[in-house]
């Protein structure tokens, strides 16, 4: 056991990771998410939590060997479950919504383009990082199809601002491919101009919801032309600095 921990820590420190400065990260990845009751107006609320899929691809620029920043492109759906009876919600003469262990789907496509910026920890071949993330999405799907594990889909043509946090683990398998991990929290207020369900009088449906994920996925990075920092040799005089001599 002891030997089996100091091997694995010889592989994790054993070379560089690619946190270059001036280097372009191309990342791509996807996994699970989860995401809380709506507020606002929707009034469709599940008492269970409903696995969804999230993925997404970032374009990131190191200004600094602890500093990235960039774009991200999102697309998560959002939904929960209704499994009490006594949840149901009555829409017309013995027809319900809800309390059928079926979905309420309150986005089947959210997307969202997102500013987004990380500090870093770097160690020998990966590092840590966390950071924030400002954006806008909306929302892009055929409303009135439903599947049969669903019991409700919002009304398409949702969108408004978004903003949360995400935090990660990048191992470099090469100087330019990294495998990468990330935890994330996103926080939508998406706005529409159908009517919400369920109101009187009338209104116009608004809610507040974040969604909870966990993706895993490739960095690949662009290094810039000039000499990488890990490759600049050291040379030492006595006492100071020496230039190499001209060949």
């Amino acid at each position: 056991m002891r030997y089996g921990i100091i091997i694995a820590l010889v592989l994790l420190f054993a070379c560089n990771a690619i946190a270059q400065r001036g280097a372009i990260e191309i990342a791509a990845s996807a996994g699970p998410s989860i995401n809380s009751n709506p507020s606002g107006n929707m009034v469709y609320k599940g008492d269970k939590i409903s696995m969804n899929y999230t993925a997404a691809i970032q374009g990131l620029y190191n200004v600094h060997r602890s500093i990235s920043v960039g774009l991200e492109f999102r697309v998560t759906e959002l939904s929960r479950k209704s499994s009490l009876s006594d949840s149901a919600h009555l829409v017309s003469f013995n027809s319900y919504i809800g309390g059928d262990n079926k979905r309420y789907i309150y986005a089947k496509k959210l997307m969202a383009t997102s500013v987004v910026g990380n500090a870093r920890l770097n160690l020998s071949r990966a590092y840590l990082y966390g950071g924030v993330a400002l954006g806008y999405g909306f929302t892009a799907y055929n409303a009135s199809k439903r599947r049969p594990n669903e019991s409700y889909r919002a009304p398409d043509g949702g969108s408004g601002f978004c903003f949360g946090f995400q935090a990660g683990y990048t191992y470099g398998l090469t100087h330019a491919i990294a495998l990468n991990i990330e935890g994330s929290l996103r926080n939508y207020s998406l706005g529409y101009t159908a009517v919400a369900p369920g109101t009187w009088p009338s209104t116009d449906l608004h809610y507040n919801i974040t969604a909870y994920a966990i993706s895993i996925g490739l960095k690949i990075a662009i290094m810039p032309k000039y000499k990488q920092q890990n490759y600049i040799p050291v040379f030492r005089g006595k006492g100071r600095s020496a230039q190499p001599r001209r060949p």
